[in-house]
């Protein structure tokens, strides 16, 4: 379950639940006005009411938690792909056996994301479009990259100009996925030059 259907769900149980006490208060401010027995109805309807939205709920959030598993996973093995094919373009002579093991970390990484995720609906196209075509492209330049003497260092520095580029827009989509949270405890001010908020002075040898 996405998070933008996590929202959905929670904002429809919420609505569920404000509806129910806003008609509760209604029948309640009717009975002591006009007398009649809807309300005591009304209250042995309430475990129901209750239990119904908040079971779907506690569905919900289990389907969300089983998804971002899943992502991660996505996650990891897209990682993997990704930095196993930078790692090939600065490798000089690639030999055949390492071209093969390069190109099935991506392989993996594209049907993982299969696995998670349905194709685009698109019209005009049957199958839909694949969700991160670029991890697709980064996979066809490995295997345009081919392996031995012929990769000169200029097609290989080509290539891992390529790969960054079609990786970042994916890697954006793929953690706007994920509940992610600014850490409590950092280090962040390191990458400021210089000493702040009482860094370390640097190290200085002898």
């Amino acid at each position: 379950m996405t998070l933008r259907h996590l929202r959905w769900v929670l904002a429809s149980v919420i609505l569920v639940y404000a509806t129910a006490i806003g008609f509760g208060i209604l029948l309640w401010r009717a009975q002591q006005a006009h007398g009649g027995s809807g309300y005591q109805i009304y209250k042995d309807l309430m475990p129901p009411i209750i239990a119904i939205p908040a079971a779907y709920l506690a569905f919900a959030f289990q389907r969300r938690n089983s998804y971002v598993q899943a992502l991660r996973s996505v996650w990891s093995h897209t990682v993997t792909g990704i930095a196993a094919a930078l790692t090939y373009t600065d490798t000089s002579t690639p030999t055949q056996e390492q071209y093969l093991a390069i190109l099935e970390k991506p392989s993996i990484a594209i049907e993982e994301v299969r696995g998670v995720y349905r194709n685009v609906p698109v019209k005009g196209c049957a199958g839909g479009w694949f969700p991160f075509e670029p991890i697709k492209q980064i996979y066809q330049q490995m295997i345009e990259l081919e392996y031995g003497p012929d990769i000169t260092p200029e097609r290989r520095h080509e290539a891992r100009r390529a790969i960054y580029a079609m990786w970042k827009p994916s890697r954006d989509r793929l953690l706007a996925e994920f509940d992610r949270d600014t850490p409590t405890f950092h280090h962040a001010e390191y990458a400021t030059p210089g000493p702040r908020h009482g860094a370390a002075a640097p190290f200085k040898a002898g």
